[in-house]
């Protein structure tokens, strides 16, 4: 029995009792909606055991559930084993939603409750349509984790510095501006932005408060002549408060956000996108206020890198390129003599990044599976239970880096010896898919959602699919999942792709038990030409790393199969050469050389 896991239920059983709650809702999610969240938002993580970075609990007087997509179904079920909390597989067959659940298990005239800096103001709102059918209500002013997690870890206080142009290629004020006529096409005068990411890019700032993305905990709130941003002062520098001052940028402490909203004039129309801003805030508004609610303004602006940006993307992608030669080389010198673990790889790894100066911090937990731990797409190891390397089998190594010039992302799945038919067969299939939509040509206007299907293809024709999407935006020294760019079958990948994107190309095949196989490229978007039917546009690998070839099934390969792969590592030897010392480049001319039809 998870004995912790029952206990803590336990507790907030007994609140709920006190407060007359059926539910509570336990999300995993911050105040802005951020994926890797401080220790002291993992409210969920604390109360249910399950550590993947996405699912919601819901506690019951008598039962809970916990819902997770399929990146994390094996993980949570190893997790949540004996602690008394169901495992509702999202987006499967016959499984239900999670209000649609809470709606069936919860009497008429009951009470749901959930910590309103924790869901979304879309979330309430949905969920409130829902319940109002049963006449349930839904309380969201109450934060019964804390009253239970008495060692609960303290907000951050991480310090504030400047993204300087040289990396940002445009100024906070130059930012302020297209936003500003932005705003005025949507005929709003005041903006409220809650995204620490979007934050960080509008005002040139980074910081340290979230693992793995360097951020700062702050709101901001824009209007035609004002820009000012919440957040905790102690943390700006010098340095930083004479940058803010020359943009004509204030202060304020960081929950001085409530009662900003609170003395709006009724005049105000308010934009702000319900998705993002938690439903603490949403209820600050005086109804007074017209509110708009849609996409973020400041989402494809950022999303369309400039050549600036570009340019130090490539040159960091050299440098990343340069640990991973070092960490394979290692990995194939020490491997016959044992005793490398999931963990030990995993960390020699982050040396060879961290051992080059412009690398401040992974870009997320690495993901260092061996064999059948590779199945779980999101599977993290851990000191007590890892697994030791063997010259068999397959080994998935999914990581990156976050660099001043640009956060990287990449994974390969390297053959450690002898290999079944079936993981070079899924191993050969997977590569077809990362060839097949990284070779597209596309017509201006395309979304992510029209081209997944072209990675998907080689996998599907054998039966074969993925419980996940196929890639998604990155960040420039920001998030490593950054919207709204990304390739889904989902509906919501309909955002159209523009030149200056930047996102992953990465399918997979999973089976439990016996493998898990994934290869993972970063590309641009660039314009490729003009014809009479349009503009056409094309993705460009910014990636610079060897991909094994020695699993491969060649013969199963098209020739213009063969060609891209040459083609990709001759650059790839091309660009890191110059980077090597003799044995190293040795080594790359080996893992980069021509492949040819048996």
């Amino acid at each position: 029995m998870n004995t912790q896991t029952h206990e803590r239920i336990r507790q907030l059983r007994h609140l709920m009792e006190a407060l007359n709650l059926d539910a509570f809702i336990v999300p995993t999610d911050d105040p802005h909606r951020t994926e890797n969240v401080h220790a002291h938002w993992k409210c969920r993580e604390w109360i249910s055991g399950f550590t993947g970075s996405t699912g919601t609990l819901v506690v019951l007087r008598e039962s809970a559930g916990l819902w997770t997509d399929g990146r994390y179904f094996i993980q949570a079920e190893q997790e949540l084993e004996n602690s008394g909390v169901d495992l509702f597989k999202m987006r499967m067959p016959d499984v239900p939603e999670l209000i649609d659940w809470i709606c069936e298990q919860v009497p008429e005239n009951g009470a749901v409750g959930v910590d309103g800096q924790q869901a979304t103001a879309k979330q309430a709102k949905d969920w409130t349509a829902k319940l109002k059918k049963k006449n349930i209500r839904l309380v969201t002013h109450l934060d019964l984790i804390s009253k239970l997690w008495i060692d609960r870890p303290e907000l951050p206080a991480a310090p504030v510095y400047l993204h300087t142009l040289e990396y940002a290629g445009k100024s906070a004020s130059d930012k302020l501006t297209t936003l500003r006529n932005a705003m005025q096409e949507k005929e709003t005068d005041t903006y409220l932005l809650t995204s620490l990411y979007d934050i960080a890019w509008l005002f040139n700032l980074r910081g340290g408060d979230i693992p793995y993305c360097p951020v700062v905990m702050a709101y901001a709130l824009i209007t035609p002549d004002e820009a000012r941003l919440f957040i905790d002062e102690a943390k700006i520098t010098e340095d930083v408060r004479e940058a803010l001052n020359e943009g004509d940028i204030t202060t304020s402490p960081y929950d001085h956000i409530f009662q900003a909203l609170e003395t709006l004039p009724a005049a105000r129309t308010l934009y702000l996108d319900e998705t993002r801003v938690n439903t603490r805030l949403r209820q600050s508004i005086p109804s007074a206020c017209n509110v708009i609610s849609g996409k973020e303004l400041t989402d494809l602006p950022k999303a369309r890198k400039n050549e600036i940006q570009l340019d130090n993307w490539r040159k960091i992608q050299r440098v990343d390129g340069l640990a991973m030669v070092r960490f394979w080389m290692w990995l194939e010198k020490n491997l016959p003599q044992g005793g490398i673990t999931e963990c030990s790889a995993s960390e020699r790894l982050e040396q060879f990044r961290r051992s080059h100066p412009d690398c401040t911090d992974l870009s997320f937990p690495s993901i260092s599976a061996y064999g059948s731990n590779a199945a779980m797409m999101h599977y993290f190891p851990r000191p007590e239970c890892c697994s030791t390397l063997e010259p068999s089998g397959l080994y998935l190594i999914d990581s990156g880096g976050q660099y001043a010039g640009g956060t990287t992302d990449i994974t390969r799945t390297l053959a450690l010896g002898a290999l079944t038919d079936e993981e070079r067969t899924d191993y050969t299939l997977t590569l077809q898919g990362v060839i097949n939509l990284s070779a597209a040509r596309f017509l201006k206007g395309t979304a992510g959602n029209h081209l997944d299907i072209l990675a998907r293809q080689p996998l599907w024709e054998q039966g074969l699919d993925y419980k996940c999407g196929t890639g998604h935006g990155v960040g420039q020294f920001l998030n490593v999942h950054e919207g709204p760019q990304s390739f889904s079958s989902h509906p919501h990948s309909d955002t159209p792709l523009e030149p200056g994107m930047v996102l992953t190309i990465e399918p997979g095949v999973y089976k439990e038990g016996r493998h898990g196989i994934r290869i993972e490229n970063m590309v641009s978007v660039e314009p490729d030409c003009e014809t009479e039917s349009g503009t056409f546009l094309r993705f460009k690998e910014l990636t610079l790393f060897p991909i094994d070839t020695a699993p491969l099934k060649i013969n199963q390969l098209l020739k213009k199969e063969i060609d891209w792969l040459n083609a990709y590592h001759q650059r790839v030897f091309e660009s890191l050469s110059p980077l090597l010392d003799p044995e190293e480049v040795d080594w790359l001319k080996n893992k980069t050389r021509p492949i040819c039809p048996e």
